[in-house]
């Protein structure tokens, strides 16, 4: 089996499944970058799946689809971006030859945006960056993604590894220990990141565990996350208020 990863533009990723012959580019919004990925592996991929719709991760996906001859899936949600020719819509699976994913709907940055789970491995889009999450401004809506943080996100496997669309590590980081400076295992992460970016290389995907210990969208009760949206928000009591507050503070950072 294959999985890669390549950065494009300053901090986009577009992802490589394969298993044998069967190949898929996820989020290939960079047409060259995306085709030179799967060249670099010998494969050709058959389908391309989006998390979601917005043009820097689907802009590429008509080029791309169009040299390689591919299927373009995507949830019918974000239609207003970009059309796919297969809808994810209600669908929890797919079956793509001898790739086998499973299909998590995670709207709130975007009505249509999902997570991919394959191999033990989570590709989260913008719904869940390593130590944040995405932001509302462009079609989401705040209440929507906090559900999908409660209710779809905290079940899941903490085995998982988390590999968003882009690498926002190092503020997303900074601002959590401007929450919880004490928090080690942020800092220990943030330390790891800078040593990855000084070497010009990829930072290690954490998993869902170690961004328990250290994101603070999946840390509303601990203490300095909570007094810190209860300072801008004393009279939101439930966890999706609390979390639309602690967006709001990230957006204003």
């Amino acid at each position: 089996m294959i999985f890669a990863r390549r950065r494009y533009r300053a901090d986009n990723y577009v992802y490589l499944l394969a298993a044998e012959d069967d190949a898929a580019l996820v989020d290939p919004g960079d047409p060259e970058v995306a085709l030179a990925l799967a060249a670099a592996h010998g494969v050709r991929p058959r389908w391309i799946l989006h998390t979601h719709g917005h043009p820097d991760h689907a802009g590429g996906s008509a080029r791309v689809a169009a040299a390689l001859g591919a299927e373009v899936l995507g949830h019918g949600g974000d239609a207003r971006w970009y059309a796919p020719d297969v809808d994810l819509a209600g669908r929890d699976a797919l079956a793509l030859g001898r790739l086998r994913l499973r299909v998590h709907g995670a709207p709130g940055h975007t009505p249509g945006s999902v997570l991919l789970e394959w191999e033990g491995r989570l590709l989260t889009g913008d719904t869940l960056f390593w130590a944040g999450c995405g932001n509302c401004r462009s079609g989401g809506e705040p209440a929507r993604l906090a559900r999908t943080f409660l209710e779809v996100i905290a079940p899941l496997d903490g085995a998982l590894e988390i590999h968003p669309g882009h690498d926002y590590a190092v503020p997303n980081l900074a601002f959590a220990l401007g929450l919880e400076p004490g928090n080690a295992a942020a800092r220990t992460r943030l330390a790891e990141v800078e040593v990855a970016h000084r070497a010009g290389a990829e930072p290690a995907p954490s998993t869902l565990a170690r961004e328990r210990a250290v994101n603070p969208f999946l840390r509303l009760d601990a203490p300095g996350v909570a007094a810190a949206v209860a300072r801008a928000a004393p009279d939101e009591p439930d966890a999706v208020a609390r979390f639309v507050a602690l967006r709001a503070l990230r957006d204003r950072a």
